[in-house]
C-alpha cells in the first residue's frame, strides 16, 4: 500500500492490483472478488484522509527534494516521506493563519496530532520508521486578502 500514498500525494489516481491467488484461480486485479488481508481497511484509511480534503482530492504541491506534497495549497497539505527515515522535518507552514500538524503512521493506519493551532514553522518528531507522512491542516477559513483565483 506504500505505492498508493506515494501515488495519492503526488496527484495520481491510483488503484490496488492485489495478486493473492484464491481456491478459485481468481486474481483480484483481473476479475475482481474480495481482497484478503489489511487491503481493504488500508484503502479506506486512505480513502479517508483524502476525503477530508476540502475538494476532496489530492493536487501534486511544490515539494521538498526528498518528500513530495500533495493536497489543497495552503489548506490541506500531505508530505509524504515513502521509505525515508527521517527523525524530524522541519515544517515551513504555507501561508499566515493556523494549523493543527498530525503525524500519519500510514502502515499502522494512525494520526498522532502534535500540534492544535500552529503558526509558525516547527520542528516535526517523526519515529524514523518508514511510510510517515505529515498534514498540515489550516484552522478557519483563508483571510480574504490570500484568496487566489
Amino acid at each position: 500500500m506504500p505505492g498508493d500514498w506515494e501515488g495519492a500525494v503526488r496527484g495520481g489516481y491510483v488503484q490496488h492490483g492485489e495478486t493473492y491467488l484464491n481456491d478459485a484461480e481468481e486474481l483480484w486485479w483481473s476479475k475482481g472478488g474480495e481482497l484478503v488481508g489489511t487491503s481493504p481497511e488500508r484503502i479506506a484509511f486512505l480513502r479517508g484522509i483524502i476525503r477530508e480534503s476540502p475538494t476532496g482530492v489530492l493536487d501534486p504541491l511544490d515539494s521538498d527534494w526528498d518528500a513530495p506534497r500533495g493536497g489543497v495549497r495552503g489548506e490541506y497539505e500531505l508530505i509524504y516521506f515513502g521509505f525515508n527515515r527521517p527523525r524530524f522535518r522541519n515544517v515551513t507552514l504555507p501561508t499566515s493563519g493556523r494549523f493543527a500538524i498530525d503525524v500519519i503512521d500510514t502502515w499502522a493506519m494512525t494520526v498522532q496530532r502534535v500540534a492544535e493551532s500552529a503558526s509558525a514553522g516547527l520542528r516535526v518528531e517523526l519515529p524514523g520508521r518508514p511510510h510517515m507522512a505529515i498534514r498540515l491542516t489550516r484552522l478557519g477559513p483563508v483571510p480574504a486578502d490570500q484568496v487566489t483565483v
